[in-house]
């Protein structure tokens, strides 16, 4: 092929717009999560390094609203069990950058607003955030004042916001770092009011929209999570608000909320929208009111009774009282298709902690897969299309029979498996779920014996129903 006729398909190619868009996959990773029991406590090695191109570390950072320096507020978790050095000595595979968040649900307004009022204040929390930067090696930081002119705020909130980005847009650039902003997506009034749209978009480099919302489980009625069509709450309408206004959709990262919401349903009222008593109850593993996992959901779903809105395009669940909203790779696959339509510059996923790491209900990290196989590098990891969710080892509770040994069995409880033997002499019957005399069970042992000494099989030729037996 000559220059010429390789310039001219290139141009081409720009013209139909067929080569293909870089998105970014943002990974956030709260370290709160430590804090969590049994399968749902999460460590840096469970991260898949191939799922993100930027880690975003949350929890424990804040700022001193006396003097406007940043703060560590759980020093037990960063310093004293070392999540900071940990994670600053591990090795990525596609992850570009590595960032943290100032800020979040738990962090008092007031701080912030107190912060960006005083040119004085602001220049300590400058000067604080580069020292911490450089002693822990990170490439951005992300803002998440929840929110501005609300909870303890001031009306002058949103326009010293804009201030502090202008002004740390400036350095931040002169030292080639990250600047990212997590915002509401909320397009009702009240939450449009606290963001100047055009002037966040302009002086940061990304802006996460947040659709979901820590204070929904206490307003009384029935809530998706993250619908993609419907009232104000909808990514759809969030999307279409900060593009028009925003005017660079390529800086909009939509963010995908993978944990579980839950509620307490008044008189089994079970529609969107209708009265409620108030959050779900805390879990064993997380102990958090209005708050499950994806790991420790997906275990349990078999019992519940679900649904999925074609509309809003939300899976949700009831089981006696309790009701929840989340996500599943359908209703991950419909906001990945409206952000490519809008041409976004990518999603969060939030937070890869509460994802089914492990595998236990399939493949691990299930459903940031599903972003990245949407968005990352093909090259990078090979995954396909989801049509349905995924089954594990326990696919429902009950007891089944071992299939090399009748004696063995186990029962699924919960996504746990708990493991049986009969007396010699005794099969499990599952029809009558328990021991019997072998004689009068019916046990079909289809396996493939392999003793020491016997020859040995490769990949090619091993046989799926192997047994060993010394």
């Amino acid at each position: 092929m000559t220059s010429f006729h390789y310039v001219l398909m290139v141009m081409v190619l720009l013209i139909c717009g067929c080569l293909a868009k870089e998105y970014n996959v943002f990974c956030q990773y709260d370290l709160a999560s430590y804090y969590y029991k049994g399968r749902s406590q999460f460590f840096e090695w469970h991260l898949d390094s191939r799922l993100c191109t930027h880690l975003v570390l949350g929890s424990g950072i804040g700022v001193d609203g006396e003097t406007g320096q940043l703060r560590i507020t759980d020093k037990i978790l960063l310093l004293e069990k070392n999540k900071l050095s940990s994670v600053k000595t591990m090795k990525w595979d596609s992850i570009r950058k590595v960032m943290f968040t100032i800020g979040g649900w738990e962090e008092d307004s007031s701080a912030f607003s107190r912060m960006v009022a005083s040119p004085k204040k602001r220049d300590n929390f400058y000067t604080s955030m580069l020292d911490f930067m450089s002693q822990w090696g990170f490439d951005g930081v992300q803002i998440d004042w929840r929110y501005p002119t609300q909870f303890g705020g001031q009306s002058e909130d949103r326009q010293n916001f804009v201030i502090l980005l202008k002004e740390l847009g400036l350095i931040f650039r002169h030292h080639q770092l990250i600047l990212m902003v997590a915002v509401l997506g909320r397009t009702n009034k009240r939450h449009l009011e606290s963001y100047n749209i055009p002037e966040i978009v302009k002086n940061s480099d990304f802006v996460h929209l947040m659709m979901h919302d820590e204070r929904d489980p206490f307003r009384q009625r029935l809530t998706y999570n993250a619908p993609l069509r419907g009232n104000e709450d909808s990514a759809t309408k969030s999307i279409g608000h900060w593009k028009r206004n925003g005017k660079a959709p390529e800086k909009l990262i939509l963010g995908i909320p993978l944990f579980v919401r839950s509620y307490t349903m008044d008189r089994n009222q079970s529609a969107v929208g209708s009265p409620c008593k108030g959050p779900g109850r805390p879990t064993k593993q997380t102990h958090r009111s209005g708050f499950m996992t994806y790991n420790e959901w997906c275990v349990q779903q078999s019992k519940w009774n679900r649904k999925f809105d074609q509309v809003a395009k939300v899976p949700y669940a009831t089981l006696g009282d309790q009701w929840v909203s989340y996500e599943n790779p359908q209703s991950i696959w419909a906001k990945m298709h409206l952000l490519e339509k809008h041409k976004l510059g990518g999603a969060m996923a939030w937070t890869i902690d509460v994802d089914d790491f492990r595998g236990t209900c399939g493949e691990s990290h299930g459903l940031l897969r599903v972003i990245f196989s949407a968005l990352g590098d093909k090259n990078a990891l090979t995954t396909e299309k989801p049509t349905t969710e995924a089954i594990g080892m326990c696919p429902h509770d009950g007891f089944m029979r071992n299939g090399w040994d009748c004696r063995l069995y186990h029962e699924c409880r919960d996504g746990e498996r708990i493991y049986y033997e009969c007396l010699e002499g005794q099969y499990f019957d599952e029809k009558q779920v328990m021991c019997r005399p072998a004689a009068e069970v019916k046990c079909d042992q289809n396996f493939v014996i392999w003793r020491p000494g016997m020859p040995v099989y490769n990949f090619k030729n091993m046989p799926l129903n192997l047994k060993i037996v010394d």
